[in-house]
């Protein structure tokens, strides 16, 4: 468990770990040199657990990959410090991958939870993924063409350490916030990948974790497009449907137009038309996975705006619209 200044939820998140079914396990926490309570909450757990503290801090994937070197289990898996797990998670996913050499990992399904701990949803996956067994890497990268990642949720994931020694660490400087998926699309071009069709986990959400940071304001197209082009590029787009690429090329352009928002929000005009002269209405009208008549309508009046000074009422109900508060930080 990688922690950073986790001490709000690091408590729940850590009796989910400890109290697991699974007695065979080796329970590591690694605090990334955390500046609030968190190395004291991890000591008072003694010796359930190792506490490694590294000396300086070392970012969120490079804290993983020391994790997984010092890690001596057969499967490693890599749980968030805010996040609880049932107390079965590890006991099922063992079972699956003794039953499944073949398969390199294996995920489960999640329940949302809001930052009190109260659950608002569950995750639903599509019919095609929902087989029991490992899935193959082309049925992996067209679900991943399709819906983005909906499915392959990371704080599940148990993978073979032997997978792990074989693709290599994760590239957390390249990738960042999506070293994860990255790391999925490896593992499942060389292996097959299970999914359990159980809601072993309680994913937090609406705290100001690393995702809901990222997406806040962002001025970049999502890193998942970087990821899955270069799969394409590697021999993947013979392995997918007509439908899959367009579904990619969809979900692309709403990314765009989404950045595009955010750079009208942000008062940089310039950007904000550059971005739109990369969305095509056929792209958003070409898949089912993505509200093509509304974003049309959102796309045709983006373009209308940037003809005009920048209204600063409408820019607030993007931001209010988009990232859930009624005012933003404003342009110096």
């Amino acid at each position: 468990m990688p922690v950073f200044n986790a001490a709000p939820y690091l408590r729940d998140s850590l009796d989910s770990i400890v109290g697991q079914s699974f007695l065979n396990t080796e329970i590591l926490v690694m605090d990334d040199a955390s500046t609030d309570q968190s190395p004291e909450i991890i000591g008072e757990y003694g010796e359930k657990l190792v506490h490694h503290r590294q000396p300086k801090n070392r970012g969120q994937f490079a804290n993983v990959n020391d994790g997984i070197a010092l890690a001596r289990g057969e499967y490693v898996c890599v749980y968030h410090a805010d996040d609880i797990y049932e107390s079965s998670i590890v006991e099922r996913e063992v079972n699956f991958l003794q039953r499944h050499p073949e398969a390199g990992a294996v995920f489960c399904l999640d329940a949302f939870i809001d930052a009190l701990g109260n659950e608002y949803g569950r995750l639903s996956i599509p019919p095609e993924l929902r087989t029991g067994k490992p899935l193959p890497y082309e049925i992996i990268l067209n679900a991943l063409l399709t819906y983005k990642n909906r499915f392959l949720v990371g704080p599940t994931s148990m993978v073979r350490a032997s997978v792990y020694r074989t693709v290599g660490p994760y590239r957390g400087e390249e990738f960042r916030i999506a070293s994860d998926l990255e790391m999925w699309a490896r593992i499942a071009k060389i292996y097959p990948i299970g999914i359990l069709m159980e809601h072993l986990h309680r994913y937090r959400h609406g705290h100001g974790n690393l995702s809901q940071n990222y997406y806040r304001l962002r001025n970049e197209t999502e890193i998942h497009f970087k990821i899955l082009d270069a799969h394409l590029a590697d021999g993947g787009r013979a392995l997918v449907t007509p439908q899959a690429l367009a579904d990619h090329e969809a979900h692309r352009a709403e990314d765009r137009l989404m950045v595009a928002i955010n750079e009208y929000i942000r008062d940089n005009q310039p950007a904000t038309q550059q971005q739109l002269r990369n969305v095509r209405l056929q792209q958003l009208r070409g898949s089912a996975q993505v509200q093509g008549g509304r974003l049309s309508i959102l796309l045709v009046l983006l373009r209308l705006l940037t003809r005009l000074p920048r209204i600063a009422f409408v820019a607030d109900l993007f931001y209010h619209r988009w990232h859930g508060v009624k005012s933003h930080p404003r342009k110096p």
